[in-house]
């Protein structure tokens, strides 16, 4: 399978949402994940023949980035796709400049958290009950990546 990358917008993004639905307990609003493609975001899905696969969403701000979501469909996981989504998006970001990204990440998600130390993510703060959670709340792990910057 030869995954495409398409650019979500206002008008093509309803199989990416439901993607994004599916892979969360508690999903973002289609109205706020609709206002993910104004100017400081950038939004991506993982598109197979017709049928998005996986999608990423990502915040911009100064020489800063922020992945907000990313995600592959259940039906497509274990194949890498979430690294060609990681790799575009980690692309995005040298092309832009980008010197620190950050992610946030619940702390049982151990696929995630691999996948990000797998492309050179640190840990640096656990939040304690940051996300909801079906029977109360978790704890999140605050990531950060350096790229193209001097500490």
């Amino acid at each position: 399978m030869m995954p495409n990358v398409l650019k979500l917008n206002a008008h093509n993004y309803h199989q990416a949402y439901s993607i994004h639905c599916n892979g969360h307990s508690h999903p973002w609003s289609e109205s706020v994940f609709a206002d993910c493609f104004t100017d400081n975001y950038q939004a991506y899905a993982l598109q197979h023949d017709d049928t998005v696969v996986g999608l990423y969403v990502a915040l911009y701000v100064l020489d800063e980035a922020t992945l907000m979501d990313i995600g592959v469909d259940a039906a497509y996981r274990g194949r890498g796709l979430s690294r060609v989504l990681m790799s575009h998006f980690l692309a995005q970001c040298t092309a832009s400049d980008i010197h620190y990204v950050w992610l946030e990440v619940r702390a049982s998600n151990l696929a995630a958290i691999g996948l990000y130390e797998a492309f050179g993510f640190e840990p640096l703060e656990r939040r304690k009950g940051y996300y909801e959670t079906q029977d109360g709340r978790e704890d999140a792990l605050m990531m950060r990546l350096t790229l193209n910057a001097t500490e």
